[in-house]
């Protein structure tokens, strides 16, 4: 039976939209404070507040991915991801003690100022370009996820759905700044965690309790939580989730621009510090949730799988008709949850043209022209928002012909993330590491793990890279198409040693092996040059300034000491001077 949103479920999505859009007339139009400079257009002239700050970042970084895609990896392949508490941690700890405080003393614009400042103004461009690179693959994973939801509940062809969205979206971020994308981010956030608690609360209820939806989640052999196998080429385990998420996660949280962009705008380093704590606290809560409420859904058609059964098309939908199915008796209860879906993609696609704008004019376009005025650069980077918007909702199309939106999140991610991550952390906390070092490291980074990753993708597009999931019942089910079949395991063992082990490589360990071949190479390409001698240890991680200072300081001595043994083997020592007598 096909299940779909009722009048008022249309009304609450109706509604979240409608609040988007006047959020961004009211900071564009109405305001007395306009968006007719660069300063309040990307940082909102530094006054923005620690609880809207932190809960933006939360809402950029919980996307649709994460809505949709963990419940449905929870479903399919088990709970090892949980383990993305412990990465959480790490990068929260990581962020406010190494990089913040780099970013933080510079007060620069883009975080790639740091990068020209390390390393010349060729890698600054460079960084940029991966940047832009990243997010214009990424932003249409992060659109086709809802859409894909949204088309199951509502059976409007996605096709329809993405310009809708993308249409809104392009509005309030083009004409309201970063303002707008704060506000809407902490008014989507709510409405994200709205739907989350009324699933969990449900959901649970529905089962019979915590302890039961464990129960179930065990006897379907759902629940894996130290699985600590070394193997590179699974899909998922305890070293690979925790090390590759982490590496990911400071990527895309410690040094991309969507995030410095917003420390910026708090005023002092405490503050910010703040933001990170609050804001990594609430992106694990929310991530746990979302492993919860996979087995949930497990839970829920442990004995009659939808997908087996042919009510839903793709596994990463199973969600949203999850949500219709046990909701569909409470009004407006399943609008709120498509809404707080269309939520996640919103915040993180508006956050990221309003930066990756912000991020092209300031590297590119005022790095060129530098007598432009902040009227004028306002108005550009309002254009590239367009731009940018559009290119991404064109490349929807071919999103939909990859994988399943859990893993081509990632994928996509660790083209550009391990690279980024390594030439800052390069700077960072290797003093010696100079520009020749860090551009070969980044050339050779990027050229191998976009191999790895297009070499994947086209072989799973190909057929012939698959992993096979956990067993999936269709007992249950009252469809004849199964005859007397008791259980049913969708993509039964599928032997991939055909395919290169290269491509077999994890996708969770991508951004790790970007990240070690910018140190593997870039480092001793660094010393082989001559390396760096001095350098502004403001440019240097916190806690090896000291270290740097003393080191510097006995260089300096030796110098100062060698210089006059020089001059005394030149001169002669005071004895073999001859005397006036």
């Amino acid at each position: 039976m096909d299940l779909y949103l009722s009048v008022y479920d249309y009304v609450v999505f109706g509604t979240m939209l409608a609040i988007s859009g006047l959020i961004g007339v009211y900071f564009g139009f109405c305001r007395t404070q306009k968006q007719n400079t660069t300063s309040e257009y990307l940082l909102g002239s530094k006054k923005m507040g620690v609880f809207p700050v932190a809960i933006s970042l939360t809402a950029t970084h919980i996307s649709a991915v994460t809505m949709l895609g963990v419940p449905s990896e929870m479903y399919l392949y088990g709970t090892q991801y949980w383990v993305c508490a412990i990465s959480g941690l790490i990068v929260t700890f990581a962020m406010s003690h190494l990089y913040l405080p780099v970013f933080m003393e510079l007060q620069i614009t883009s975080c790639y100022g740091y990068l020209e400042k390390r390393f010349g103004v060729s890698l600054r461009n460079f960084a940029s370009g991966l940047y832009t690179l990243y997010t214009i693959l990424g932003v249409p994973v992060l659109i086709y996820a809802p859409a894909i939801a949204f088309s199951q509940v509502t059976g409007i062809n996605l096709h329809t759905i993405t310009p809708i969205m993308c249409i809104v979206c392009i509005f309030y971020t083009t004409i309201g700044g970063i303002r707008a994308v704060v506000w809407t981010d902490t008014i989507q956030f709510l409405l994200m965690v709205g739907a989350l608690v009324v699933v969990i609360v449900m959901g649970t209820d529905i089962l019979g309790g915590f302890s039961e939806v464990f129960k179930i989640a065990d006897r379907g052999e759902r629940i894996i939580l130290f699985d600590m196998s070394m193997d590179p080429f699974l899909r998922s385990s305890f070293l690979m989730v925790s090390i590759g998420l982490t590496t990911m996660w400071i990527a895309h949280i410690g040094v991309s621009p969507e995030c410095v962009q917003r420390f910026l705008a708090i005023p002092t380093l405490s503050d910010s510090r703040k933001v990170v704590w609050i804001f990594g606290i609430g992106h694990i809560i929310i991530k746990l949730c979302s492993v919860y409420n996979g087995l949930i859904v497990y839970g829920k058609y442990e004995d009659c799988d939808p997908v087996s059964d042919g009510r839903v098309k793709k596994a990463d939908q199973v969600f949203a008709y999850y949500v219709l199915d046990v909701a569909s008796s409470i009004p407006g209860l399943s609008g709120l949850f498509v809404a707080g879906i269309f939520s996640a993609a919103l915040s993180s696609m508006s956050s990221c043209m309003n930066t990756l704008a912000g991020t092209f004019y300031m590297d590119f376009v005022k790095h060129r022209y530098p007598s432009l005025s902040d009227e004028t650069g306002s108005r550009i980077m309002k254009m590239l928002v367009v731009f940018i918007g559009t290119t991404c909702l064109g490349l929807v199309f071919v999103v939909e012909k990859l994988g399943n939106i859990f893993s081509l999140g990632i994928s996509i991610g660790g083209v550009t993330a391990g690279t980024l991550l390594g030439i800052f952390t390069l700077g960072m906390v290797c003093p010696r590491a100079n520009t020749t070092g860090a551009r070969w490291g980044a050339y050779v980074s990027l050229a191998i793990v976009s191999g790895i990753v297009l070499g994947a993708q086209l072989n799973i597009m190909q057929g012939n890279l698959k992993y096979p999931s956990l067993p999936l019942n269709v007992h249950g089910c009252n469809s004849s198409d199964f005859g007397n079949v008791t259980s049913i395991i969708l993509n039964e063992h599928h032997d991939n040693s055909s395919v290169p082990w290269i491509f077999r490589i994890g996708f969770m360990y991508y951004s790790v092996i970007g990240m070690l071949i910018v140190f593997i190479v870039g480092y001793p390409v660094s010393l082989l040059t001559g390396g760096h001698d001095d350098i502004d240890e403001r440019l240097l991680a916190p806690f090896l300034r000291g270290w740097y200072r003393n080191q510097r300081k006995a260089k300096n001595l030796t110098k100062i000491v060698r210089k006059d043994q020089e001059m005394h083997l030149f001169l002669g020592t005071p004895k073999d001077i001859p005397s006036d007598k």
